[in-house]
Order: C-alpha cells, then structure tokens, then sequence
C-alpha cells in the first residue's frame, strides 16, 4: 500500500516537474502562431481573444527577429506598439505608426500597404472574409519563413498582419 502512495507521489512530482518545460514549449514563435492563426480562423471570436492573438503575434516576431544593432529599432517599435494594444487599445495611431516603422525596417526600407486583394474585395462582409484569409496566409508564410531560417521575412508578415487588422477597412491608408 505504501509503495503504491509512493509510486503515485513520485508519478506526480515528475508530472509537475515537466510542467514548467510544456509550458515554455508553448510559449515558442511556433506555438503563438499557431494560436494566433487558431483565433483568426475561429467563425466566432471576442475582442479580447484578438487582443490576445495579436499580442502572440508580437510576441513571436520578438522571439524570431535576430538580436542585432541593426533590429535593434525594429524591436524597440514592436515593443513600444504592443503597449496599446495590452490595453485594448486596437485601432491607436502610436501602434500604426510603431508597426509601419518596424515594417518598414524588416522590408527593405518598403512602406506596409493594404493588399490589393483586400481593397478589390471592398469593404462588408466579402472584406472581412478576405482579410482574415490574407491573415491566415501571411501566418502561414511567416511560420515556413522561420522554419527556413528566414527571421526578417517571417517577422515582416507577421507585422504585416498585426497591421491589416490594426486598420480600419475603410480607412484607405
């Protein structure tokens, strides 16, 4: 009977041992895309659980983007745009201006612009289903760029799509 107690306190002690490291294995650029990507597909989703998927999405391109002095400003600007939207605060100017600095960074010195599908979709339904289908891609893309060792590519699309959501369909930026 003891040694049965005994089997099960170890089997658990093990099991809250390998807590810490399931956790930290969620937390890498794979796993928060793969949420992120999880909540943009989703047909029904709040606002907080965007909030929460752009924030993944942050968090992933900070994980992916080298340390170097050269990303060095493109990190201090995803930073700095991730502190309105921890807020709730989706549509803020200084995150815009934030995320299209850091684009502008990772792409060559090439200004984000609204995909030209989207604008031909329009505004209304048809414009929201296309967004998120551009989303989804840009996730998708992001991902295969990391797992190919391609950081500032992957980091590019995901602030390109923290950016698409960040702006108002209608706002012809």
């Amino acid at each position: 009977m003891k040694q049965h107690l005994m089997i099960a306190l170890i089997g658990i002690a093990l099991l809250l041992a390998a807590v810490p490291a399931l956790r930290g294995e969620e937390a890498g650029p794979e796993a928060l895309i793969a949420r992120a990507r999880a909540v943009v597909l989703s047909p029904h989703f709040s606002r907080e659980a965007i909030n929460g998927a752009l924030l993944d999405v942050l968090d992933a391109s900070l994980l992916i983007l080298p340390r170097t002095d050269r990303t060095k400003e493109c990190r201090s600007r995803i930073e700095e745009a991730k502190k309105p939207i921890v807020q709730g605060e989706l549509f803020s100017e200084k995150a815009y201006g934030d995320l299209g600095l850091a684009y502008k960074s990772v792409s060559g010195g090439t200004a984000w612009k609204i995909p030209e599908e989207l604008t031909a979709a329009g505004a209304g339904s048809k414009g929201i289903e296309q967004a998120t289908k551009i989303c989804a891609k840009l996730l998708d893309s992001a991902l295969a760029a990391h797992k190919a060792g391609r950081s500032e590519e992957s980091v590019r699309d995901l602030l390109g799509m923290v950016i698409l959501v960040v702006t108002p369909i209608d706002a012809g930026r």
